[in-house]
């Protein structure tokens, strides 16, 4: 259940994420101390986590999805939320900066549930 983005500078383009969430430009999201993701809706802040992951040689960077340590699955709903609202702020603020996203639909890395 992670996000891929194909990017030739994905180092920079997690800089640009971060800076505009920090700036409150990239619409609900914020992060963690350790730079994990979370939808900032208050029906969904810290419900999961995405923990990004810098793949070099492949030109990758992925978003690998972390359940709240209090839950034992990840439910549909959650799962489709944050993928939905993520690749929604990455194609409406940084579409410029990469050439192609993928959602994966089973666990996959850098995952962690």
């Amino acid at each position: 259940m992670a996000i891929i983005i194909h990017t030739d500078h994905p180092d920079l383009l997690l800089d640009k994420i971060y800076e505009a969430i920090d700036g409150k430009k990239a619409d609900k999201w914020s992060r963690t101390n350790e730079g994990r993701l979370t939808y900032g809706a208050l029906l969904w802040r810290n419900e999961a986590f995405f923990k990004p992951e810098i793949w070099v040689d492949e030109n990758e960077l992925r978003f690998g999805l972390i359940k709240r340590k209090d839950r034992k699955h990840i439910t549909t709903k959650l799962y489709t939320t944050f993928h939905a609202k993520l690749i929604e702020t990455l194609l409406s603020h940084f579409d410029t900066h990469f050439r192609s996203i993928t959602a994966t639909a089973a666990r996959t890395e850098p995952d962690q549930f």
